[in-house]
């Protein structure tokens, strides 16, 4: 039976995320993430089984191409010690040694028949496999760059909206959250542009801070800024007066401002705006330029109007919570592009996956062990850059069982070092060295 059309916008976003994502990952690490993901029916909705076996072909090459041929060789000498999870079946050893063969050629000795040169040819490149591999690897080109990376450079702004943007139909939105949803209830009486600018952008982030931060917390301790309740309050003061009203005064959000009717459309236009993609956005483009004003070494060379770091740092002196530094101004930033409802999702399945594996009712079969990690590790692949770690953390504050032992074993899916696992999962890491049971 064929399988129905799929979102491409989708599957490339969940493919550009996947490869950023996995890009520090070892290769056990890949191949159990693999497994994961095959068996998950929630993938399906965005990709098909080949398309899946394509990806992460093109995730487990590039992942052995850091390893270099000498240790490929040696690796494959060895029967992969060491490159297999503990659990490995045939299918992903053939996968790995297929993987292996393409980068250091077949482990056979060349023939009289057949010379040494003929035997290390790699597939036509014609064939579907090489056709689908250079999409992706295109789309691995254009996906998530590293924070240093994305730090705004002297650009000019974009363009208005294209007119087929303008012109996008409410009803017709792709979208799948009520407004009521994101808007932490029904909208507010239309005032003015700029009111619902600035109450449309705050609700947003509420809804979406909420979903991550601790409520009903089962243990003590200093909670790092993104999971802690009272950040919340705080983060909106300085939206309302470090970075809206200074957006508002771009030429393309006053241009914004008159496109549309906004008595009628509301709040949900201009969220579908928000989340309708970084090309010619003009409200994502204003927030970064907006944020990138925060980012200098030197804070005493900041003017007032662009200096949101003493009203941080009192607000989480008195709240008793890890105030956000120059490193997590990328967070902060990224916090606008984050998805409520995937949030919401994936804090839903966690939830449901403890409760089976930790807390089973009489009427419910246990979960195996392990499946409330492989949730984790499952969600932190879809979901943005370290947004599962967020989740990890907000996990040890809620469930008695996700304690400091917990992270730790989870943690050592990131990498084989202290230094891979820092690099990969950072805020993990980072929060695990800070608990003492």
């Amino acid at each position: 039976m064929s399988e129905g059309p799929r979102d491409n916008k989708a599957f490339d976003t969940k493919v550009a995320n996947l490869i950023a994502a996995t890009r520090h990952i070892a290769v056990p690490q890949i191949l159990l993430l693999r497994r994961l993901t095959m068996a998950d029916t929630e993938s399906r909705k965005w990709a098909t089984e080949r398309q899946l076996q394509v990806v992460f072909a093109v995730v487990l090459s590039k992942a052995l191409e850091r390893m270099g041929l000498d240790a490929l060789r040696e690796a494959r000498r060895k029967d992969f010690a060491g490159l297999l999870p503990p659990d490995a079946s045939e299918a992903e050893a053939q996968v790995l040694a297929e993987q292996v063969n393409q980068l250091v050629g077949p482990d056979v000795l060349p023939t009289e028949e057949e010379p040494e040169e003929a035997q290390v040819q790699p597939l036509a490149s014609s064939s579907e496999y090489w056709d689908a591999l250079a999409r992706i690897l295109t789309m691995a080109r254009q996906g998530p760059k590293p924070p240093a990376a994305r730090r705004p450079a002297a650009v000019k702004e974009p363009p208005p909206l294209f007119a087929a943007q303008m012109g996008m139909d409410v009803a017709q939105s792709a979208l799948d959250i009520r407004v009521d949803e994101v808007m932490d209830g029904p909208e507010k009486s239309f005032v003015d542009f700029p009111t619902l600018f600035d109450d449309t952008v705050c609700s947003v982030l509420r809804k979406t801070l909420g979903l991550l931060q601790v409520q009903n917390a089962v243990r003590p301790g200093r909670r790092p800024f993104i999971v802690a309740p009272e950040f919340s309050a705080c983060f909106e003061e300085v939206l309302r007066r470090f970075v809206l009203p200074q957006m508002r005064t771009s030429r393309h959000i006053q241009t914004l401002g008159t496109a549309y009717n906004w008595a009628e459309l509301g709040g949900l236009k201009l969220f579908e705006i928000i989340q309708g993609g970084e090309k010619n956005n003009p409200v994502l483009h204003n927030w970064d330029n907006r944020w990138g004003a925060f980012r200098v070494k030197d804070r005493s060379k900041l003017k007032a109007e662009d200096n949101p770091w003493p009203l941080l740092r009192e607000d989480a002196t008195r709240s008793d919570y890890e105030p956000p530094g120059d490193d997590d101004l990328q967070i902060l930033q990224d916090l606008l592009r984050y998805e409520p409802d995937s949030l919401a999702k994936a804090w839903r399945e966690l939830t449901q996956l403890y409760q089976q594996e930790f807390r089973p009712g009489a009427q419910q079969q246990q979960a195996r062990d392990g499946a409330f990690r492989d949730g984790l590790m499952k969600w932190g692949s879809k979901l943005p850059e370290h947004v599962g770690e967020f989740l990890a953390i907000k996990a040890h504050f809620v469930y008695p069982e996700i304690n400091a032992a917990f992270l730790r074993r989870l943690l050592t899916n990131f990498g084989r070092n202290d230094a891979e696992r820092h690099r990969s999962a950072p805020y993990l890491a980072s929060f695990t060295r800070t608990l003492s049971e």
